[in-house]
């Protein structure tokens, strides 16, 4: 589809917050920087919960404060990384 210029997005996509931080980014960074490459558009499950970036209840994330809410800088780094 996308040869014959027809435009792709992945409309849901993330990672369990039970599956360790550092595999789960090391994971998506590789399925961001594929969808880029193929320039497929991506959106996250959510945006706060338990796929987001903010209050995802992950034991093994160092949260930053934001505004009163758990922010996940890491992750939301490697979101920035491929836009």
């Amino acid at each position: 589809m996308i040869a014959q210029g027809v435009g792709v997005h992945c409309g849901e996509c993330g990672g369990y917050n039970q599956t360790p931080h550092d595999v789960f980014l090391a994971w998506f960074g590789d399925v961001l920087k594929v969808l880029k490459e193929m320039e497929v558009g991506f959106g996250i499950w959510e945006f706060s919960g338990a796929f987001g970036v903010l209050n995802s209840g992950r034991k093994d994330v160092e949260y930053e404060d934001w505004y009163g809410e758990k922010l996940d800088r890491k992750y939301l780094e490697l979101l920035q990384k491929q836009i």
